[in-house]
């Protein structure tokens, strides 16, 4: 069996592949495109047994005006934030439409929170060091993989 996580993104979302002892076998971006086939693959390398765990951002609350003090127009940057925080929703809710009527098992999660996962999305090296992963990843594949490890669906 196999655990996939799943971090939603416009252009790519980040997937990690993980075993049920918690070890990560591979983490990349796949594109929306591109990613029913790649479950399809997964799948074949364990007869189908995979679980799908997709973050959900839509359990996360609305955009809040936030302290910004060096941006010149604050009511731009908020409106951006929204806007990208949108498409992510939007990207999350397309996902779990499109993998569920592909017959997989997807569960969505509520993101993580909490220093351990703001701190390994910044810090690869720490990131390693609480997974074992030794190869490169980058910010979607460290969510992806942590909602796999330790995503509460």
């Amino acid at each position: 069996m196999l655990i996939i996580g799943i971090d939603p993104d416009l252009i790519a979302s980040g997937v990690a592949v993980t075993t049920p002892d918690k070890r990560i076998v591979e983490m990349q971006r796949v594109k929306f495109s591109q990613l029913a086939e790649y479950m399809q693959l997964q799948a074949m390398k364990v007869d189908g047994r995979i679980l799908i765990k997709l973050e959900d951002p839509n359990t996360i609350a609305p955009t809040f005006q936030r302290h910004r003090p060096a941006a010149v127009n604050r009511q731009a940057v908020s409106n951006k934030i929204s806007q990208n925080v949108g498409q992510v929703k939007a990207v999350a809710t397309l996902i779990l439409e499109v993998l569920t009527a592909a017959g997989f098992n997807v569960q969505p999660c509520r993101p993580l929170v909490g220093l351990h996962k703001k701190r390994c999305k910044k810090d690869a090296e720490y990131f390693n060091k609480l997974t074992g992963w030794t190869a490169r990843s980058n910010e979607d594949c460290r969510d992806a993989a942590l909602i796999a490890l330790f995503g509460v669906c």
